[in-house]
Protein backbone atom coordinates (compact mmCIF):
# COMPACT_ATOMS: atom_id res chain seq x y z
CA UNK A 1 0.00 0.00 0.00
CA UNK A 2 2.68 2.43 0.91
CA UNK A 3 4.65 1.78 -2.61
CA UNK A 4 1.20 1.66 -4.21
CA UNK A 5 0.38 5.53 -3.19
CA UNK A 6 4.13 6.41 -3.54
CA UNK A 7 3.48 5.72 -7.12
CA UNK A 8 0.08 7.32 -7.27
CA UNK A 9 1.78 10.63 -6.12
CA UNK A 10 4.73 10.46 -8.42
CA UNK A 11 2.56 9.89 -11.51
CA UNK A 12 0.17 12.74 -10.04
CA UNK A 13 3.02 15.14 -9.78
CA UNK A 14 4.20 13.96 -13.39
CA UNK A 15 0.91 14.71 -14.61
CA UNK A 16 0.75 18.50 -13.24
CA UNK A 17 3.23 20.85 -15.38
CA UNK A 18 2.45 23.34 -12.95
CA UNK A 19 3.55 21.52 -9.97
CA UNK A 20 6.44 19.98 -11.46
CA UNK A 21 7.63 23.44 -12.38
CA UNK A 22 6.75 24.91 -8.56
CA UNK A 23 8.62 21.66 -7.32
CA UNK A 24 11.94 21.72 -9.37
CA UNK A 25 12.32 24.73 -11.78
CA UNK A 26 10.80 28.00 -9.50
CA UNK A 27 13.50 27.00 -6.61
CA UNK A 28 16.14 26.98 -8.85
CA UNK A 29 15.07 29.78 -10.65
CA UNK A 30 14.32 32.16 -7.71
CA UNK A 31 18.12 31.48 -6.01
CA UNK A 32 19.46 32.00 -9.82
CA UNK A 33 17.87 35.52 -9.48
CA UNK A 34 18.43 36.14 -5.77
CA UNK A 35 21.68 35.13 -5.77
CA UNK A 36 22.55 37.79 -8.69
CA UNK A 37 21.01 40.02 -7.12
CA UNK A 38 22.44 39.51 -3.79
CA UNK A 39 25.90 38.97 -4.87
CA UNK A 40 26.21 41.86 -7.30
CA UNK A 41 24.66 44.06 -4.31
CA UNK A 42 27.56 43.30 -1.87
CA UNK A 43 30.33 43.09 -3.98
CA UNK A 44 32.77 44.74 -6.54
CA UNK A 45 29.94 44.13 -9.70
CA UNK A 46 27.01 46.51 -7.90
CA UNK A 47 27.15 49.13 -9.86
CA UNK A 48 25.30 52.42 -9.36
CA UNK A 49 23.85 55.03 -12.04
CA UNK A 50 25.81 58.80 -11.42
CA UNK A 51 25.05 61.66 -13.68
CA UNK A 52 27.91 64.12 -13.44
CA UNK A 53 27.78 68.02 -14.04
CA UNK A 54 31.26 70.04 -13.88
CA UNK A 55 30.82 73.70 -13.09
CA UNK A 56 34.37 74.21 -12.33
CA UNK A 57 35.66 72.29 -15.48
CA UNK A 58 39.78 72.98 -14.35
CA UNK A 59 42.45 70.31 -14.36
CA UNK A 60 41.56 69.03 -11.11
CA UNK A 61 37.87 68.41 -11.65
CA UNK A 62 38.43 67.17 -15.03
CA UNK A 63 41.33 64.30 -13.74
CA UNK A 64 38.64 63.11 -10.72
CA UNK A 65 35.71 62.85 -13.14
CA UNK A 66 37.68 60.94 -15.56
CA UNK A 67 38.97 58.61 -12.56
CA UNK A 68 35.38 57.88 -11.86
CA UNK A 69 33.58 57.67 -14.78
CA UNK A 70 37.07 54.23 -15.41
CA UNK A 71 35.13 52.83 -12.05
CA UNK A 72 33.15 49.45 -12.68
CA UNK A 73 31.20 50.31 -9.66
CA UNK A 74 29.58 53.39 -12.02
CA UNK A 75 27.41 53.25 -14.49
CA UNK A 76 27.64 56.93 -16.24
CA UNK A 77 24.32 58.88 -16.73
CA UNK A 78 24.87 61.14 -20.33
CA UNK A 79 24.84 65.02 -18.58
CA UNK A 80 26.37 66.48 -21.75
CA UNK A 81 25.20 70.43 -22.13
CA UNK A 82 23.01 70.26 -18.25
CA UNK A 83 23.20 72.46 -15.72
CA UNK A 84 22.46 71.38 -11.51
CA UNK A 85 18.63 71.82 -12.07
CA UNK A 86 18.61 68.87 -14.66
CA UNK A 87 20.96 67.11 -12.84
CA UNK A 88 18.82 67.15 -9.76
CA UNK A 89 15.82 66.17 -12.48
CA UNK A 90 17.44 63.43 -12.96
CA UNK A 91 17.80 61.99 -9.54
CA UNK A 92 14.09 62.90 -8.96
CA UNK A 93 12.92 60.94 -11.72
CA UNK A 94 15.17 58.13 -11.03
CA UNK A 95 17.05 58.29 -13.79
CA UNK A 96 20.24 58.38 -11.96
CA UNK A 97 20.67 56.76 -8.31
CA UNK A 98 22.60 59.93 -7.37
CA UNK A 99 23.90 62.77 -9.15
CA UNK A 100 27.78 64.53 -8.63
CA UNK A 101 27.98 68.36 -8.78
CA UNK A 102 31.05 69.88 -8.93
CA UNK A 103 29.97 73.62 -8.38
CA UNK A 104 31.38 76.68 -9.19
CA UNK A 105 30.79 78.44 -5.26
CA UNK A 106 32.76 75.62 -3.38
CA UNK A 107 36.38 75.35 -2.54
CA UNK A 108 38.97 73.85 -4.43
CA UNK A 109 39.87 70.33 -4.76
CA UNK A 110 43.29 71.37 -3.75
CA UNK A 111 41.81 73.38 -0.77
CA UNK A 112 40.62 70.07 1.46
CA UNK A 113 41.21 71.77 4.72
CA UNK A 114 40.06 75.24 3.84
CA UNK A 115 36.53 77.27 4.71
CA UNK A 116 33.88 77.50 2.60
CA UNK A 117 31.44 74.84 1.09
CA UNK A 118 32.82 71.43 -0.05
CA UNK A 119 33.47 71.17 -3.52
CA UNK A 120 31.81 68.17 -3.97
CA UNK A 121 27.51 67.58 -3.69
CA UNK A 122 26.14 64.40 -3.65
CA UNK A 123 22.55 65.48 -5.07
CA UNK A 124 20.38 61.78 -3.67
CA UNK A 125 17.66 60.50 -3.08
CA UNK A 126 16.88 59.54 0.68
CA UNK A 127 14.89 56.13 -0.31
CA UNK A 128 18.48 55.78 -2.23
CA UNK A 129 20.78 56.35 0.53
CA UNK A 130 23.26 53.48 -0.14
CA UNK A 131 24.00 54.70 -2.95
CA UNK A 132 25.55 57.81 -1.11
CA UNK A 133 27.76 55.86 0.77
CA UNK A 134 29.04 53.80 -2.29
CA UNK A 135 29.53 57.09 -4.57
CA UNK A 136 31.62 58.39 -1.31
CA UNK A 137 34.39 55.50 -1.22
CA UNK A 138 34.25 55.91 -5.18
CA UNK A 139 35.13 59.50 -4.74
CA UNK A 140 37.57 58.91 -2.14
CA UNK A 141 39.81 55.95 -3.82
CA UNK A 142 39.75 58.58 -6.90
CA UNK A 143 40.82 61.67 -5.22
CA UNK A 144 43.67 59.94 -4.01
CA UNK A 145 44.79 57.74 -6.83
CA UNK A 146 44.36 60.30 -9.32
CA UNK A 147 44.64 63.25 -7.09
CA UNK A 148 47.96 62.43 -4.72
CA UNK A 149 49.96 65.83 -5.56
CA UNK A 150 46.82 67.38 -4.52
CA UNK A 151 46.33 65.76 -1.38
CA UNK A 152 49.52 65.80 0.00
CA UNK A 153 50.27 69.37 -1.02
CA UNK A 154 46.50 70.39 0.93
CA UNK A 155 48.52 68.79 3.95
CA UNK A 156 51.85 70.54 3.58
CA UNK A 157 50.36 73.81 2.78
CA UNK A 158 48.40 72.96 6.23
CA UNK A 159 51.43 72.21 7.98
CA UNK A 160 53.48 74.96 6.61
CA UNK A 161 50.12 77.73 7.59
CA UNK A 162 49.99 76.56 11.10
CA UNK A 163 52.63 74.84 12.19
CA UNK A 164 56.09 74.75 10.55
CA UNK A 165 57.90 77.35 8.03
CA UNK A 166 59.84 75.47 4.89
CA UNK A 167 62.26 77.17 3.21
CA UNK A 168 62.81 77.79 -0.18
CA UNK A 169 64.72 74.40 -0.74
CA UNK A 170 62.34 72.36 0.70
CA UNK A 171 59.39 73.76 -0.68
CA UNK A 172 61.38 73.24 -3.98
CA UNK A 173 61.78 69.92 -3.00
CA UNK A 174 58.05 69.24 -2.52
CA UNK A 175 57.08 70.34 -5.59
CA UNK A 176 58.90 68.43 -7.07
CA UNK A 177 58.17 65.18 -5.20
CA UNK A 178 54.58 66.24 -5.69
CA UNK A 179 54.52 66.70 -9.23
CA UNK A 180 56.10 63.13 -9.44
CA UNK A 181 52.95 61.76 -7.57
CA UNK A 182 50.87 63.31 -10.30
CA UNK A 183 52.59 62.10 -12.87
CA UNK A 184 52.50 58.62 -11.74
CA UNK A 185 49.19 58.84 -10.79
CA UNK A 186 48.27 60.07 -14.29
CA UNK A 187 49.96 56.34 -15.24
CA UNK A 188 47.71 54.23 -13.38
CA UNK A 189 50.11 53.99 -10.42
CA UNK A 190 48.66 53.38 -6.74
CA UNK A 191 49.63 56.60 -4.51
CA UNK A 192 47.59 58.30 -2.05
CA UNK A 193 45.63 58.68 1.42
CA UNK A 194 42.01 59.44 2.78
CA UNK A 195 40.21 62.61 3.16
CA UNK A 196 36.18 63.10 4.71
CA UNK A 197 35.29 66.48 4.00
CA UNK A 198 35.52 67.59 0.46
CA UNK A 199 31.76 65.73 -0.23
CA UNK A 200 28.61 67.35 0.83
CA UNK A 201 24.99 64.92 0.38
CA UNK A 202 22.65 66.63 -0.65
CA UNK A 203 19.22 65.00 -0.40
CA UNK A 204 16.14 65.61 -2.86
CA UNK A 205 12.93 65.36 -1.50
CA UNK A 206 11.25 66.34 1.74
CA UNK A 207 10.83 63.48 3.91
CA UNK A 208 13.02 61.74 6.18
CA UNK A 209 14.87 58.19 4.82
CA UNK A 210 12.96 56.10 7.25
CA UNK A 211 9.68 57.23 5.63
CA UNK A 212 10.65 57.23 2.72
CA UNK A 213 11.66 53.47 3.29
CA UNK A 214 8.40 52.56 4.68
CA UNK A 215 6.59 54.23 1.57
CA UNK A 216 8.29 52.13 -0.65
CA UNK A 217 7.92 49.16 1.07
CA UNK A 218 4.23 50.09 1.57
CA UNK A 219 3.53 49.84 -2.33
CA UNK A 220 5.83 46.47 -2.90
CA UNK A 221 4.10 44.28 -0.23
CA UNK A 222 0.75 45.67 -1.04
CA UNK A 223 0.85 45.00 -4.67
CA UNK A 224 2.51 41.71 -4.25
CA UNK A 225 -0.11 40.67 -1.93
CA UNK A 226 -2.70 42.31 -4.31
CA UNK A 227 -1.80 39.91 -7.27
CA UNK A 228 -1.56 36.82 -4.77
CA UNK A 229 -5.30 37.49 -3.84
CA UNK A 230 -6.35 38.67 -7.33
CA UNK A 231 -4.41 35.01 -8.58
CA UNK A 232 -6.83 33.22 -5.30
CA UNK A 233 -9.82 34.38 -6.64
CA UNK A 234 -9.23 34.37 -9.92
CA UNK A 235 -8.87 30.09 -9.77
CA UNK A 236 -12.70 30.10 -9.28
CA UNK A 237 -13.03 30.45 -13.28
CA UNK A 238 -11.34 26.88 -13.20
CA UNK A 239 -13.40 25.49 -10.17
CA UNK A 240 -16.75 26.03 -11.57
CA UNK A 241 -15.47 24.96 -15.02
CA UNK A 242 -14.42 21.78 -13.31
CA UNK A 243 -17.17 21.38 -10.93
CA UNK A 244 -19.96 21.88 -13.45
CA UNK A 245 -21.34 25.42 -12.12
CA UNK A 246 -20.19 27.07 -15.14
CA UNK A 247 -22.75 25.25 -17.54
CA UNK A 248 -25.39 26.99 -15.02
CA UNK A 249 -23.94 30.28 -15.23
CA UNK A 250 -23.78 30.33 -19.00
CA UNK A 251 -27.36 29.13 -19.43
CA UNK A 252 -27.98 32.73 -17.92
CA UNK A 253 -28.48 35.96 -19.87
CA UNK A 254 -24.96 37.39 -20.70
CA UNK A 255 -23.08 34.33 -20.91
CA UNK A 256 -19.29 34.20 -20.39
CA UNK A 257 -18.15 37.61 -20.78
CA UNK A 258 -20.61 38.87 -17.78
CA UNK A 259 -19.24 36.38 -15.49
CA UNK A 260 -15.56 37.20 -16.59
CA UNK A 261 -16.39 41.03 -16.12
CA UNK A 262 -18.39 40.37 -12.41
CA UNK A 263 -15.07 38.49 -11.26
CA UNK A 264 -13.00 41.00 -12.66
CA UNK A 265 -14.91 43.94 -10.72
CA UNK A 266 -14.86 42.50 -7.51
CA UNK A 267 -11.66 41.48 -7.57
CA UNK A 268 -10.36 45.56 -8.78
CA UNK A 269 -12.60 46.46 -5.69
CA UNK A 270 -11.20 44.02 -2.89
CA UNK A 271 -7.36 44.94 -4.30
CA UNK A 272 -8.17 48.61 -3.23
CA UNK A 273 -9.51 47.70 -0.09
CA UNK A 274 -6.26 46.05 0.20
CA UNK A 275 -4.00 48.68 -0.93
CA UNK A 276 -6.46 51.54 1.78
CA UNK A 277 -5.65 49.06 4.94
CA UNK A 278 -1.69 48.57 3.84
CA UNK A 279 -1.22 52.10 3.27
CA UNK A 280 -3.67 53.52 6.34
CA UNK A 281 -1.26 51.66 8.12
CA UNK A 282 1.38 52.96 6.84
CA UNK A 283 0.50 56.76 7.74
CA UNK A 284 -1.25 56.19 10.97
CA UNK A 285 2.07 54.41 12.38
CA UNK A 286 4.95 55.52 10.06
CA UNK A 287 3.73 58.95 8.97
CA UNK A 288 3.30 58.69 5.18
CA UNK A 289 1.98 61.53 4.08
CA UNK A 290 -1.51 59.62 2.80
CA UNK A 291 -4.01 62.06 3.13
CA UNK A 292 -2.22 64.97 1.50
CA UNK A 293 -1.49 62.72 -1.74
CA UNK A 294 -5.12 60.65 -1.43
CA UNK A 295 -6.61 62.02 -4.89
CA UNK A 296 -2.93 60.64 -7.23
CA UNK A 297 -2.94 57.53 -4.87
CA UNK A 298 -6.74 56.67 -5.27
CA UNK A 299 -5.99 56.74 -8.75
CA UNK A 300 -2.94 54.83 -9.27
CA UNK A 301 -4.68 51.99 -6.53
CA UNK A 302 -7.55 51.79 -8.82
CA UNK A 303 -5.48 51.40 -11.68
CA UNK A 304 -3.41 48.80 -10.10
CA UNK A 305 -5.97 46.93 -8.53
CA UNK A 306 -7.81 46.64 -12.45
CA UNK A 307 -4.62 45.46 -13.82
CA UNK A 308 -4.13 43.00 -11.32
CA UNK A 309 -7.85 41.64 -11.32
CA UNK A 310 -7.33 41.57 -15.24
CA UNK A 311 -3.89 39.65 -15.28
CA UNK A 312 -5.08 37.53 -12.24
CA UNK A 313 -7.92 36.56 -14.87
CA UNK A 314 -6.19 35.57 -17.79
CA UNK A 315 -3.67 33.11 -16.09
CA UNK A 316 -6.87 31.35 -14.57
CA UNK A 317 -8.30 31.50 -17.89
CA UNK A 318 -5.68 30.18 -19.51
CA UNK A 319 -5.02 26.83 -16.95
CA UNK A 320 -7.26 23.80 -17.54
CA UNK A 321 -7.22 22.54 -13.94
CA UNK A 322 -7.91 25.05 -10.74
CA UNK A 323 -4.36 22.73 -9.01
CA UNK A 324 -2.37 24.03 -12.35
CA UNK A 325 -4.17 27.37 -11.96
CA UNK A 326 -2.72 27.84 -8.83
CA UNK A 327 0.53 26.87 -9.38
CA UNK A 328 0.92 29.22 -12.28
CA UNK A 329 -0.84 31.73 -10.20
CA UNK A 330 2.11 31.25 -7.25
CA UNK A 331 4.97 31.06 -10.09
CA UNK A 332 3.31 34.19 -12.00
CA UNK A 333 3.41 36.08 -8.80
CA UNK A 334 6.76 35.28 -7.31
CA UNK A 335 8.81 36.40 -10.55
CA UNK A 336 7.05 38.87 -11.28
CA UNK A 337 7.25 40.49 -7.36
CA UNK A 338 11.04 39.32 -7.71
CA UNK A 339 11.84 41.18 -11.15
CA UNK A 340 9.62 44.23 -10.39
CA UNK A 341 11.27 45.37 -6.97
CA UNK A 342 8.70 44.44 -4.85
CA UNK A 343 10.85 41.98 -2.43
CA UNK A 344 14.67 43.50 -3.14
CA UNK A 345 14.27 47.30 -4.34
CA UNK A 346 15.33 47.85 -7.75
CA UNK A 347 18.53 49.45 -7.23
CA UNK A 348 20.35 46.79 -5.53
CA UNK A 349 20.19 44.54 -8.76
CA UNK A 350 22.29 44.40 -12.02
CA UNK A 351 21.74 46.34 -14.87
CA UNK A 352 20.14 43.92 -17.04
CA UNK A 353 17.66 42.81 -13.94
CA UNK A 354 16.99 46.49 -13.35
CA UNK A 355 15.58 46.77 -17.38
CA UNK A 356 14.89 43.58 -17.19
CA UNK A 357 11.66 44.94 -13.97
CA UNK A 358 10.53 47.50 -16.75
CA UNK A 359 8.23 44.50 -18.41
CA UNK A 360 6.72 43.57 -14.96
CA UNK A 361 3.69 45.87 -13.48
CA UNK A 362 5.29 45.38 -10.30
CA UNK A 363 8.06 48.09 -11.14
CA UNK A 364 5.25 50.64 -13.09
CA UNK A 365 3.05 50.28 -9.71
CA UNK A 366 6.26 51.63 -7.75
CA UNK A 367 7.08 53.87 -10.10
CA UNK A 368 3.89 55.27 -10.14
CA UNK A 369 3.67 55.62 -6.20
CA UNK A 370 7.49 56.79 -5.99
CA UNK A 371 6.85 59.63 -8.58
CA UNK A 372 3.89 60.62 -5.58
CA UNK A 373 5.07 59.87 -2.70
CA UNK A 374 8.52 60.23 -2.32
CA UNK A 375 9.16 63.41 -5.43
CA UNK A 376 5.89 65.09 -4.84
CA UNK A 377 5.16 65.18 -8.05
CA UNK A 378 1.72 65.82 -9.63
CA UNK A 379 -0.86 63.85 -12.55
CA UNK A 380 1.74 64.15 -15.21
CA UNK A 381 4.75 61.92 -13.96
CA UNK A 382 1.76 59.18 -13.45
CA UNK A 383 1.09 59.08 -17.79
CA UNK A 384 3.38 56.53 -18.55
CA UNK A 385 3.20 54.17 -15.71
CA UNK A 386 -0.40 54.81 -15.87
CA UNK A 387 -1.08 54.33 -18.84
CA UNK A 388 0.96 50.86 -19.25
CA UNK A 389 -1.25 49.60 -16.40
CA UNK A 390 -4.34 50.17 -18.05
CA UNK A 391 -2.95 48.16 -21.11
CA UNK A 392 -2.22 45.29 -19.25
CA UNK A 393 -5.57 45.87 -17.91
CA UNK A 394 -7.43 45.95 -21.09
CA UNK A 395 -5.33 43.28 -22.55
CA UNK A 396 -5.87 40.98 -19.94
CA UNK A 397 -9.62 41.13 -19.46
CA UNK A 398 -9.91 40.56 -23.71
CA UNK A 399 -7.81 37.90 -23.26
CA UNK A 400 -9.44 36.37 -19.91
CA UNK A 401 -12.59 36.62 -21.55
CA UNK A 402 -11.76 34.96 -25.15
CA UNK A 403 -10.10 31.88 -23.14
CA UNK A 404 -12.71 31.51 -20.82
CA UNK A 405 -15.05 31.31 -23.90
CA UNK A 406 -12.75 28.97 -25.42
CA UNK A 407 -12.17 26.79 -22.24
CA UNK A 408 -16.05 26.65 -22.52
CA UNK A 409 -16.70 25.25 -25.60
CA UNK A 410 -14.66 22.37 -25.28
Amino acid sequence: MTAAMFRAMWLNLLNDRGALIMAFVMPVLFFLVMAEIFSSASGSQMQIRVAFVDEVKDDLSIRLLDALKTSDSIEVINTEGFGREQLTDLVVRGTADVGLLVRAEGRRLDDAGGFGPSPLVLINDPSRGVTVQMLSGQIQQAYFSALPDVALGSVANVLEDQFIEFDDEQRADLDEGLSEMGVAASEGQQVGWSVDDIVEPQAVTGPPMATNHVGYYAGAVAFMFLLFSSMSGATSLTEERESGVLDRILAGPGGMVVMVNGKFLFLAAQGCVQMLLIFMTAWVVYGVDLPGHWQLWSLITLIASMAAAGLALLVAAICRTPAQARNMANITVILLSVIGGSMVPRFFMPPWLRELGWFTPNTWVLEAYSSVFWRNQGLESLLLPCGLLLSLTVVSLLGAQWFSAYRARL
